[in-house]
């Protein structure tokens, strides 16, 4: 059993969740036992889960694991299954409800949504109107926490339970003697016994150790993790009681200046873990030019470095029938990624009053949401260039296929990467691309001038001269489009699944010794 370990997953999802997704269903496809595991609580959870493809049997969550509640049966719950004591007054609030006795509300019921009438919580109120706890639901239909205000209205305790209604866990909110929040964690009746952890961390390494030793959820063959966010996992990994296989997984650029390989800062995400090389048994880059760098910087401490890629094309992307250029909107040119400075959008935005004076019709999307307010950054932009008429934010979207399917051209003018899901997604759908040369990915996708161009990093003008130049030959563009469906075959699971499997034959090989 191979275990992807991740922090949290949410709707919003990075490029990280959606490489784990992705090589989940590869590991179902080669019948290769392997599972998700998070570590953050969600009352919402398993509905984005569900919403991704991730079946509950391919899934553990920390929580969900110490509250017997991995795989639930789904109940919906309404208004009329809550208890309420029915001399208390009623009054709607759109879709919610307000109870009052005396005068004073005593109980808010909230639904979900106009179109989920679902409860996702009860709030209780003291005889003053002051919050004293809410009851929250879990999607799958039963109360997993309960949060306790004191009477400053700041949380002091949430208590999590097992869909039985009793106690699975109780964290604690409190000050240290420099007023810092200290959060503490008590686990109950577990396996017939009482702990408590200090952090959440301590928590997490207790997790992991508790999951590696459960043949109800391992099997009975070798164990090993995948670490895909190690600046959050790595200390409870590494220290274990109980030693596994474990692979540290980099998904972008490592270093701060990579202009400097070895000497470089590291990457705050990759920093403490590649400090602590020689302790994991493995390290995962996504590129051979990356696999050459982290070799020639830490290759003598006597780690195997791999070379997997993040991105795959499944075979139904492969099979599908490619979409007709000319049934493409002339024109359309989009960007599919988090908006975030160093992904700039804003040197894209810079180019974009050239590229509309030489082609008027030019129509420019961003796909993707905000990370650190940097879509205000590129909305003020936007207005400084007078080019509102021609670009749109579209946010998230959990339908890129259509974005990739019905645009003509996908920017990336990032100035680091690892390898973008994003340009082998676009490619694998026949659009071109325009992207910076950069450490790392951009390369090892795009083979340029046969499916886009490769640009300077900063090179603003020759951003904007790359995009006219594809924009004004749509000849050229189309058939840049056709050596991009075919192109993105490097990537399809057969070709990316041989690589996984080197790092599994030494996973079952370290098992036996």
């Amino acid at each position: 059993m191979l275990f992807f370990l991740n922090d949290n997953i949410q709707r919003n999802k990075s490029g990280i969740e959606h490489a784990q997704i992705k090589r989940l269903h590869l590991f179902e496809k080669y019948d290769q036992p392997a599972k998700i595991v998070t570590r953050q609580y969600s009352n919402e959870l398993h509905l984005v889960t569900a919403e991704a493809g991730i079946d509950d049997h391919d899934f553990i969550n920390l929580f969900d694991y110490f509250q017997d509640a991995c795989n639930v049966p789904q109940k919906d719950i309404g208004i009329k299954d809550v208890k309420v004591n029915p001399r208390w007054e009623r009054r709607a609030d759109g879709i919610n409800y307000n109870y009052y006795q005396n005068g004073k509300r005593v109980l808010y019921i909230r639904r979900r949504s106009e179109t989920d009438r679902r409860v996702i919580n009860i709030q209780s109120f003291d005889h003053f109107g002051k919050l004293l706890k809410v009851s929250w639901f879990d999607s799958r239909g039963f109360i997993s926490v309960e949060q306790l205000y004191d009477w400053e209205g700041k949380m002091a305790t949430e208590n999590y339970f097992r869909p039985d209604g009793s106690l699975a866990m109780q964290l604690a909110h409190q000050q240290n003697k420099r007023g810092k929040e200290v959060k503490t964690y008590h686990l109950f009746n577990y396996r017939g016994h009482d702990y408590h952890f200090s952090d959440f961390d301590e928590l997490t390494r207790f997790f992991l150790d508790e999951l590696v030793c459960d043949k109800q959820v391992c099997g009975e063959g070798p164990v090993g993790f995948v670490v895909d966010r190690v600046y959050e996992l790595g200390w409870a990994v590494l220290h274990m009681k109980h030693r596994v296989f474990r692979a540290l997984q980099l998904h972008n650029d490592h270093v701060n200046n990579p202009a400097d390989m070895l000497h470089s800062p590291l990457n705050y995400n990759y920093d403490w873990g590649l400090k602590h090389l020689t302790a994991w048994d493995g390290v995962i880059t996504l590129t051979p030019q990356q696999q050459a760098d982290v070799e020639e910087r830490f290759g003598g401490q006597g780690v195997k470095i791999y070379r997997i890629p993040g991105p795959i094309v499944p075979a139904a992307v492969i099979d599908k029938q490619p979409v007709p250029f000319n049934k493409r909107t002339v024109n359309q040119v989009v960007m599919v990624a988090r908006l975030s400075p160093e992904k700039q959008q804003d040197h894209l935005l810079k180019a974009w009053p050239r590229v509309r004076q030489a082609v008027p019709t030019a129509k420019l999307d961003f796909w993707g949401y905000a990370n650190d307010n940097f879509d205000k950054t590129l909305e003020k932009l936007v207005k400084e260039e007078q080019i509102g008429n021609s670009v749109t934010f579209h946010g998230y979207t959990d339908d890129v296929n259509a974005v990739y399917e019905d645009a003509q051209l996908l920017i990336l003018p990032s100035r680091a990467e690892g390898l973008p899901l994003s340009l082998v997604e676009a490619q694998s759908h026949g659009l071109p691309i325009v992207a910076n040369d950069i450490k790392y990915g951009p390369a090892d996708v795009v083979i340029d001038h046969q499916d886009g161009l490769l640009t300077e990093n900063g090179d603003i003008d020759g951003l904007a001269a790359a995009i006219i130049s594809l924009l004004t030959d749509q000849k050229r563009l189309a058939e840049m489009s056709a050596n991009a469906y075919e192109d993105s075959k490097r990537y399809s699971e057969p070709n990316v699944m041989k690589l996984w499997q080197e790092l599994v034959d030494d996973m079952q090989t370290k098992e036996v010794k």
